[in-house]
């Protein structure tokens, strides 16, 4: 059985970006696990010690409604709730450790957050040790055929693409490496594709190789013009996508567009 991790704020995105994993995953053979992380106060006055209880009980009582949403959505679903006053990303990481997680699918933006990656999905991102997909608020729903693997010339091997692979054989889905080159002297449009190739084996994939100056708006232009409903990137500790989580740029990137991000950490 799969186990899908669903983060939720209780907002409408991430409600979206339930039903995305619902389409995406079915109800036959998979489980899905409600998160909600809600901050505890911290009192120094004796007489205030309810407050505390309170802020769990909404927190328990909103993550209920949420579920409610979920299930009239996909009333045959398998959903299992869990709030906690940790951090998110521990609390899925645990998570992970104790009873194995797939996949996680959150919404890009935090309640108030629209046309901005939230902290909370930042944190996720270059946290967690599974893989994240991540759905902006404008996203429409549609069937995935199209996934753009954006080749920041990094190594690739058959573990850290494995989540990718096994999407693409759920949905019948192309595999579309994108090679963005920012220096025109090694602009080689046919580097380690017989590599590639026999990593997607059994997948439709194909090759698109272009130059631009910024990385993130050429990835962005591709999916648009491409037809893409899912753009992946793997996730380094030492690289460009690990920079631009950590830079202004994230603000510009396909994060927040329509075009849901599959992060792939990569394996040791």
């Amino acid at each position: 059985m799969m186990n899908i991790a669903l983060p939720t704020d209780l907002s409408e995105t991430s409600f979206k970006a339930a039903t995305f994993a619902f389409d995406l995953y079915g109800t036959a053979g998979t489980k899905y696990t409600l998160v909600h992380a809600y901050l505890k106060p911290a009192f120094d006055n004796a007489l205030l010690p309810r407050i505390g209880n309170s802020t769990q009980r909404e927190a328990v009582n909103g993550l209920r409604r949420f579920e409610r949403r979920c299930r009239q959505y996909a009333d045959r679903a398998v959903i299992a709730k869990r709030t906690s006053h940790f951090s998110l990303v521990d609390v899925l990481n645990e998570l992970d450790r104790n009873k194995g997680v797939d996949m996680i699918v959150m919404g890009t933006q935090g309640a108030g957050n629209y046309g901005l990656v939230g902290s909370n999905t930042k944190a996720v991102v270059l946290g967690a040790s599974a893989p994240v997909i991540t759905v902006p608020s404008q996203w429409a729903p549609a069937p995935v055929k199209r996934i753009m693997l954006a080749d920041d010339g990094g190594s690739l091997d058959r573990f850290t693409l494995e989540p990718l692979v096994a999407l693409a054989r759920r949905t019948g889905a192309e595999v579309v490496l994108a090679h963005v080159r920012e220096n025109t002297v090694s602009f080689d449009k046919h580097a380690d594709r017989a590599q590639v190739a026999e990593l997607l084996s059994g997948i439709r994939h194909s090759f698109v190789t272009v130059q631009g100056d910024e990385v993130s708006r050429e990835i962005d232009g591709l999916a648009r013009q491409g037809g893409v409903q899912l753009v992946a990137v793997i996730h380094r500790q030492r690289g460009f996508w690990e920079a631009m989580f950590h830079g202004s740029k994230a603000k510009r990137m396909a994060l927040h567009t329509t075009v849901p991000l599959l992060v792939l950490p990569e394996r040791p």
